[in-house]
């Protein structure tokens, strides 16, 4: 499941550069965007409490030190991040959004509370 989201993030980041590129070249920061695509869905599957908001925060606010991003670069990575959850959403079906919830959300979920915990990736 994970090369799925990792394949879908890349092509439509490519879609969003001219002349389409290759990951390093379509963004600089492919984390900060795996993480933007991780709370998305977990918006999506509803599963937003408190020590996964605060998490997910973090480690976003952790991302941008660390890397000393840009706003321009983090916008580009939301704006990648948010396509990327859509086309999952909508690529699943009806049906199929229960077990994108099983899996990638139960996944996004523990990565943001045990970052909120313990302020390190599981």
């Amino acid at each position: 499941m994970a090369a799925i989201w990792r394949w879908q993030v890349l092509a439509l980041m490519g879609v969003l550069v001219p002349g389409g590129a290759n990951a390093d070249e379509v963004h600089p920061h492919p984390e900060l965007v795996r993480t933007y695509y991780d709370y998305g869905v977990v918006e999506y599957c509803g599963l937003v409490d408190m020590p996964v908001h605060n998490g997910f925060a973090l480690l976003r606010n952790d991302q941008m030190a660390r890397g000393n991003i840009r706003r321009e670069d983090d916008r580009l990575a939301r704006i990648a991040a948010i396509a990327a959850v859509d086309y999952a959403y909508q690529d699943h079906g009806l049906s199929g959004n229960k077990s994108w919830c099983r899996t990638e959300g139960a996944a996004a979920v523990e990565r943001f509370t045990v970052y909120f915990r313990t302020r390190h990736l599981p």
